[in-house]
């Protein structure tokens, strides 16, 4: 009983916490027009504030890459994925078209600098890899799940191809994250709704995050460049993993 209060508050607080950045940005926005450098930081600081109303601590591992503009490559695990991302990084997440119509958040990701795709249409990954190199021509990274779903597997599932694409004939560098949750009810695998696993995150008292920062990594081959990303954060992974179970 008491863990499903610790939930329904927790789902109020981060609403409260998403309005009390959103409605000023929206106003500056509507006096002095968009920005998307003024979004951005807007977010971070949500993303800070957010991972403190679920009392989750995040341990973060590797230097943070700050030198220009990146495609940062992550696991995924669960929807607070970006969340322990954009705390540290600036950058356009890439996330699936059902996102947009989640309550709030949906509009809030829009309002701040998002690209969705409809993974299984060939056209809507056409038009995002487009958004993408957009991004980067004016100098904004972008944060991209190349598994196009989460999942509870040991390691990665395989990488889509099109980000590597991109990233050579953009000449970008690769920043590969590897994240790792201590608690399993943080992991969005199976049937359950969104509103369900919410509501089974927020119930546990403390959630645990470890990530890790890999350094760049380039090359003219985008097959290359795949292989290496997912093998660095397959590893982190399993590492990350055996430390749980020794804690």
């Amino acid at each position: 009983m008491f863990s499903t209060l610790r939930s329904v508050f927790r789902c109020l607080l981060l609403v409260v916490v998403c309005l009390y950045h959103l409605i000023p940005l929206l106003i500056i926005s509507a006096i002095k027009g968009h920005s998307l450098t003024r979004a951005l930081q807007v977010r971070k600081l949500f993303c800070q504030r957010g991972l403190k109303v679920l009392n989750t601590t995040l341990e973060v591992k590797g230097k943070i890459y700050d030198e220009g503009p990146a495609i940062f490559i992550s696991n995924h695990r669960s929807y607070i994925d970006p969340m322990a991302a954009l705390k540290d990084i600036k950058a356009l997440p890439v996330a699936k078209a059902e996102v947009a119509k989640w309550p709030l958040i949906g509009y809030a990701a829009k309002a701040t600098g998002i690209m969705y795709v409809k993974r299984e249409d060939k056209s809507s990954r056409s038009s995002t890899l487009g958004a993408m190199k957009k991004t980067l021509d004016m100098g904004y990274s972008v944060l991209i799940y190349p598994e196009g779903t989460t999942t509870k597997e040991p390691t990665t599932l395989p990488f889509k191809k099109g980000a590597f694409g991109l990233a050579v004939t953009q000449n970008m560098p690769i920043v590969p994250i590897a994240i790792s949750y201590d608690n399993p009810d943080a992991i969005w695998d199976g049937p359950e709704s969104f509103v369900g696993h919410v509501i089974q995150l927020f119930k546990k008292k403390k959630n645990r995050i470890k990530m890790r920062y890999g350094e760049p990594i380039r090359s003219d081959d985008n097959k290359v460049l795949l292989a290496k990303t997912q093998s660095w954060i397959n590893e982190q992974i399993l590492e990350m993993e055996a430390e749980w179970e020794k804690a």
